[in-house]
This record gives C-alpha cells, structure tokens and sequence, in this order.
C-alpha cells in the first residue's frame, strides 16, 4: 500500500510538472505569435509591448545578399523599427508556424520554431526564429530576436 502510495505521488507531481511546463509554453508562444502579429501590422505600440525594452535587447537577421544586420539595446531596437514601419510595405500574409522548441529555466526562456508565411501573391516563405524570453513581473518579454529568412524560398 505504502508503495503504491509513493508511486501515485510521484505519478502526480510528475503530472503537475508537465501541466506547469504547457502553461509556460503555452504563454511564450502567445507572446511571439502576438508579437509578429503586431510587427506584420506595423503596429508599433503592441510590438513594442512583448519586449523588455533595455539595454540588453537583441535584434539580429540574414539579407539576401548573405549578409547580417543587427540592432543592440532597446534605443537603437526601437528607432529602427519606427523607421522601418514607417516606409515597409504592408501585406496580408497567411502564416503558419510548427516546430517549436521550448527551454526555460527560472525566468529565463529560449523558444526556437518555423514560420511559413505565404503572400497575396501565393509566393511562401520560410523563417526559422530563435527568441529568448525573459519573465518580468509574471509576464513573458522578448529580449533577443534572431530572424533567418530562407531566401531561396518565395518571395
């Protein structure tokens, strides 16, 4: 009896562990979903809302050309995607995402998972992102974007 007690408590803290760890995902997904949401609606305000915003922030990307760009702490992060929502063209994209990958000790996360976005005109793209999170004050914030376009793919 004593052992079949011991094994239902450790099968229900195992339980409790994994059902904690779905929420945690579950809210870190919301938050990058949420986040490219407002940054395909150039929505400055709302994506500016899921970050940290300090100096320790991360923005970096491929170009076509095989090159980087990267932006580093919250002031240069913000004024260049104020300016890059103010002259990017705005489409209406489908996307889809799949292949999340979650790692999350304390406050601190790392997710990782593919985008397919398809444009008005069919043309689909692939993106494999890399976010690390951070939770302040119970909420989940981005604080590093890495963004890889597969430019052999659509556009």
């Amino acid at each position: 009896m004593q052992k079949s007690f011991k094994l239902l408590f450790a099968a229900l803290l195992f339980c409790m562990h994994s059902f904690a760890q779905t929420e945690e995902q579950d809210a870190i997904k919301k938050v990058c979903l949420a986040e490219t949401i407002a940054y395909n609606n150039f929505d400055y305000d709302t994506w500016a809302s899921y970050h940290v915003q300090n100096a320790d922030e991360q923005l970096s990307w491929n170009n076509e050309d095989g090159s980087f760009g990267f932006e580093s702490g919250w002031v240069e992060i913000s004024e260049g995607m104020k300016d890059w929502f103010k002259t990017a063209k705005k489409e209406n994209l489908k996307q889809s995402t799949d292949n999340f990958s979650f790692v999350i000790q304390g406050n601190m996360a790392f997710v990782s998972y593919s985008t397919s976005s398809q444009n008005t005109a069919g043309k689909t793209t692939q993106f494999r992102d890399y976010k690390t999170l951070l939770n302040v004050k119970g909420q989940w914030k981005i604080l590093s974007v890495q963004s890889y376009v597969d430019h052999s793919s659509g556009q």
